[in-house]
């Protein structure tokens, strides 16, 4: 009898719908040209998701893990530090050639659309 009452409980409570979610990659322009001194980081103001990665030396970056479809703000944020780096504790700096406004997810105008599937974006930072 136990086991009859057990199986649709477990039934109703181990399956949830997942949630949709997509790949981005793309690539970084400062005034028309490829731009690779920060990370490139996304987040959605409304469900609070984010994903970010270091920018290549070519200006591409791909974000490996999947993101929920949406409207993402796009920022910049310092690169990801080596163990050295951080063992040396150095202060952290950012590109000052890069305007204010980029550098948070607050004041940056960017914003990149996650749909189903394989998504590309060019990031146009302007100054």
């Amino acid at each position: 009898m136990a086991f009859t009452i057990l199986l649709p409980l477990a039934m109703l409570t181990g399956c949830s719908p997942s949630i949709p979610e997509a790949t981005l990659s793309g690539n970084v322009t400062l005034n028309g040209k490829p731009y690779s001194d920060s990370a490139v980081m996304l987040i959605d103001l409304n469900s609070g998701q984010a994903g970010g990665t270091d920018i290549q030396p070519d200006g591409s970056f791909a974000i490996a893990d999947p993101l929920p479809l949406g409207t993402y703000n796009v920022y910049l944020a310092p690169k990801a530090l080596s163990e050295a780096e951080a063992a040396s504790a150095a202060p952290i700096t950012i590109d000052t050639s890069v305007p204010d406004k980029y550098w948070s997810e607050h004041s940056t105008d960017i914003t990149v659309t996650i749909e189903e599937g394989e998504n590309t974006a060019t990031i146009e930072l302007k100054s």
